[in-house]
């Protein structure tokens, strides 16, 4: 089964960033009218993440409403929705534009990041279309156990504390 692709509507970009940060392929657009929406699903085979009942009732593509307003709270339930648990790649895409990241040599990035952070870490990603790099930094260790958290729910068990 093929790994599903997703579009988030406007009102879902946290949602979208989360989806991101697990390695799924997410479009999300702040631009996006009901009808580009509708014709992008279609067009690329995706599932539209959206609260919006115009959307939902559009029965040429694939949709799903989640039920909960909270982006960890729908994360959880796209990831048993969908059985994601499995197939997550965290930290493979780019946060901002969803392009999937590059390996990258520190000296081709020491112009891009701060100085200090060569003291920390030499792994580098960069994403091929916005320029983007990313290492893992102070904010990692606090992803990895958000994510953690989000299987363990998913798995019902008892979260770890934050």
């Amino acid at each position: 089964m093929a790994v599903p692709r997703f579009l988030c509507d406007v009102h879902l970009g946290r949602l979208a960033r989360w989806l991101r940060l697990l390695g799924f392929d997410t479009l999300y657009r702040r631009d996006l009218e009901d009808g580009e929406i509708v014709r992008a699903a279609r067009k690329e085979g995706r599932i539209v993440l959206t609260r919006d009942g115009g959307i939902l009732a559009d029965g040429r593509i694939n949709s799903f409403r989640p039920a909960s307003t909270d982006p960890d709270e729908q994360i959880v339930e796209l990831l048993r929705v969908f059985s994601l648990e499995g197939r997550i790649r965290p930290f493979t895409r780019c946060l901002e534009c969803n392009t999937p990241l590059r390996q990258a040599a520190a000296e081709a990035v020491r112009d891009l990041v701060p100085p200090g952070v060569f003291t920390v870490t030499d792994e580098f990603c960069r994403c091929p279309t916005c320029g983007r790099v990313y290492w893992p930094g102070s904010h990692y260790e606090g992803m990895k156990g958000r994510i953690g958290r989000w299987l363990s729910t998913c798995r019902g068990e008892a979260p770890s504390p934050p």
